[in-house]
C-alpha cells in the first residue's frame, strides 16, 4: 500500500518521482484544502475524458434527463477538481442538455435568482452549499418547485440538510451521483434505492483494508481503510493509493460497498478537507516540544458543521493560546475559512484537556484521532 506522505513528497521535487513522463498535455487539479503541501494531480486529456465519461454516465442513471438544464453550484477556483469535472461531463453528456455554471460563490440570494431566472430544474452541488442556498430567506421563504432533481457528491447528506432541502426544493428528489476523489479518480456508483455504491471494475479496483495491520478485509459490515488501483491513469499511476475514506463490504462477490467516514489521517469539514498531520503540525510547533496526544471531534451544530480540536497539555493562559491555533489552522486551511465566511462552518474551536479525558479504541486502547458525532 502507497503511504501518502512519501508519494506527494517524491511528486513535490522538482523532478517529479512518480510522473511516468513529463506532463505535456491535459489537466492539473488539486486535492485537498491545505496550503505548504500541495496535492496536485496531473491527468493527460485522454485519462480525463475517460473520467469525465464516468461521470456523465453516473449522472444519467441518477435520474438526468433529455432537456434539462442544470445548475452546475460546485466551488470553482483553487485548482478545485469538482466543477472542472461536472463542467466536462455536461459537455461529454449523450443527452441534450442545458449548462447553466453559477458556481458556490455567489450571494445564497443571487444564486436563487440565477435558479428561478434560467429555470434550473437539475442541481448539482455539495450538500452544504445547497443548505446553504436553501437557508437564505429568497429560498427559505418563497421555495423553488421548478427542481426536480438534485445531484450531490463529496460529502454526506446529513438528515437536517434534507429536511431544510425538502422545504426549499419540495419537488426535488436529493441522490448521490457518484463516489469520486480527485487524486484518484472515479470511483463507485450508488446503488439504486439503497446507502451502496458499485464499484467501477473499468475503471478502478477498490479494496477494503485493515486500518491497522493493511491486510485486506474480505468479509461485509467488517469497517475498514479504502484502498484504491486506478485502471485509467498513467501519466500518474495510482496504485493501492488510500484516498482517506472508510467503508465496508456489503456484498464482497458482486464489489459493493457502503461508506463509512473519513479516516484518521484527514477529515471534512463543509467543503474543505482538514488534514490532521497539519493540524498536528501546528501544535507541535506552537507548544515547542514533542508532540502532545491530540484527537478531533466533529459535529453538526443549528445545521453547520462544527471541529474540535482537543489537546493534551496544560498551558498558562490556554485562551490566548487557542485563538493563535485558531488563526494557524485557518491560515493553513483555505477553503475552511471561505466555509466560515459562507456560514457552512463554526468557528474551530480548540480545547486543552487532560490524556484521561481522550476518547480510545475500546478494544485496543489506542487514541482515537478523529471522533465523528455527525451521524452519517
Amino acid at each position: 500500500m502507497i503511504d501518502r506522505e512519501d508519494f506527494w513528497e517524491a511528486h513535490r521535487r522538482a523532478d517529479s518521482e512518480v510522473l511516468t513522463v513529463p506532463h505535456l498535455d491535459g489537466t492539473v487539479v488539486e486535492s485537498g484544502g491545505t496550503t505548504g503541501k500541495s496535492k496536485s494531480s496531473c491527468y493527460t486529456r485522454d485519462e480525463m475524458r475517460a473520467i469525465t465519461g464516468c461521470v456523465s454516465e453516473s449522472m444519467i442513471a441518477a435520474g438526468l434527463r433529455a432537456g434539462d438544464r442544470v445548475a452546475n453550484l460546485l466551488v470553482a477556483g483553487f485548482m478545485a477538481a469538482s466543477y472542472h469535472h461536472i463542467t466536462h461531463a455536461l459537455r461529454a453528456c449523450t443527452l441534450p442538455v442545458v449548462e447553466l455554471p453559477i458556481a458556490s460563490h455567489p450571494a445564497p440570494g443571487l444564486i436563487a435568482d440565477f435558479l428561478r431566472e434560467y429555470q434550473a430544474n437539475v442541481l448539482i452541488a455539495t450538500p452544504s452549499i445547497l443548505a446553504r442556498v436553501a437557508n437564505h430567506p429568497t429560498t427559505r421563504d418563497v421555495s423553488l418547485p421548478g427542481v426536480r432533481l438534485i445531484l450531490y457528491a463529496g460529502e454526506f447528506m446529513y438528515a437536517d440538510q434534507r429536511a431544510l432541502l425538502s422545504r426549499a426544493f419540495p419537488n426535488a428528489q436529493c441522490r448521490p451521483f457518484l463516489y469520486v476523489a480527485s487524486d484518484v479518480g472515479a470511483l463507485a456508483t450508488p446503488v439504486p434505492q439503497t446507502d451502496e455504491y458499485q464499484a467501477r471494475g473499468t475503471h478502478v479496483i477498490i479494496e477494503i483494508v485493515d486500518p491497522d495491520g493493511g491486510r485486506p478485509i474480505t468479509e461485509p459490515g467488517r469497517p475498514g481503510l479504502v484502498v484504491a488501483t486506478s485502471l485509467v491513469r498513467r501519466l500518474m499511476p495510482v496504485i493501492r493509493y488510500p484516498p482517506g475514506d472508510l467503508a465496508e463490504w456489503t456484498d464482497v462477490e458482486h464489489r459493493r460497498l457502503r461508506l463509512a467516514g473519513r479516516s484518521q489521517t484527514d477529515t471534512r469539514l463543509g467543503t474543505a478537507k482538514v488534514d490532521f498531520d497539519v493540524l498536528r503540525a501546528h501544535v507541535t510547533e506552537f507548544l515547542g516540544d514533542e508532540t502532545r496526544p491530540m484527537q478531533v471531534v466533529l459535529r453538526r451544530r443549528d445545521g453547520k458543521e462544527e471541529m474540535l480540536v482537543r489537546i493534551a497539555a496544560q498551558i498558562p493562559d490556554p485562551a490566548t493560546a487557542a485563538q493563535v491555533l485558531q488563526e494557524r489552522l485557518l491560515a493553513s486551511h483555505p477553503l475552511v475559512e471561505d466555509d466560515l465566511a459562507l456560514e457552512i462552518s463554526h468557528p474551530i474551536g480548540v480545547e486543552w484537556v487532560t490524556l484521561d479525558q481522550l476518547a480510545v479504541n475500546p478494544h485496543s486502547g489506542r487514541l482515537l484521532h478523529t471522533i465523528d458525532e455527525r451521524g452519517h
